[in-house]
């Protein structure tokens, strides 16, 4: 497949896209139009990459990409001297890993709190994780706050949520699927800015759609497979 890397001469790029915009049966897509078409009119070279690439494009691979970031060998070695990350991250203080904490096998980034418990999971700058919480086999977005006790398990919380006490994400063994996400193997979304109720259980598999508030819940479990709020199209 294609790493989706493209090199071009600006006025050919720029011609084309201005045809392919023209085109009642365009489906306005590189892959598939603008691509095959400048093959067949100009010249287009590839490079056979063998290096590590994983196209994150699905719930699963997102995960998964993380995840391998984890191994004692990671395929992308963050910490390769030869290979240094350019973009320009925000200025956060160091991590506070406090008292009683755990952490294992995880990568924390600047401006974390921990308190609880962290293990096989990948915390982006600012999440704070409260005393007695357990985050494991999750990644979970900037400045998420999992509140005492909480436990979230297999699953990505998107950036601002808050997860209040007790609650409990990827709770359980029923692995029922969620079609509208394609969700099959356990994991669990929470989007942007939602709000999980203190003590709620929400399944495997399941959707908590972003900005949704405590109202938005009917009770205190999610089966898995469902969803909660409203998710936008694509």
């Amino acid at each position: 497949g294609s790493m989706g890397i493209y090199v071009f001469n600006t006025e050919v790029l720029s011609s084309a896209l201005r045809e392919d915009a023209e085109d009642p049966n365009s489906a306005h897509d590189f892959g598939k139009n603008i691509l095959p078409k400048l093959i067949t009119t100009h010249k287009v070279y590839a490079y056979p990459f063998s290096g590590y690439w994983v196209d994150v494009g699905t719930v699963q691979a997102y995960w998964e990409a993380h995840m391998d970031l984890l191994a004692d060998q990671p395929p992308l070695d963050l910490l390769d001297r030869n290979w240094v990350i350019h973009t320009r991250s925000e200025e956060r203080p160091p991590v506070n890993i406090r008292t009683g904490a755990v952490v294992a096998h995880s990568l924390i980034t600047d401006g974390c709190v921990i308190e609880g418990t962290v293990e096989y999971s990948v915390l982006s700058p600012g999440v704070k994780v409260g005393r007695g919480a357990v985050v494991r086999n999750s990644i979970v977005l900037t400045d998420t706050v999992i509140e005492v006790g909480a436990m979230v398990d297999r699953s990505i919380i998107d950036k601002e949520c808050h997860i209040l006490s007790n609650a409990h994400i990827g709770y359980g063994v029923d692995y029922s699927p969620n079609p509208l996400g394609d969700l099959t193997s356990g994991i669990t979304l929470v989007g942007k800015n939602a709000v999980v109720p203190a003590g709620v259980r929400v399944g495997r598999n399941c959707i908590v759609a972003g900005d949704v508030r405590e109202a938005d819940f009917a009770g205190t479990m999610v089966p898995s497979g469902t969803t909660v709020g409203v998710v936008p199209p694509g």
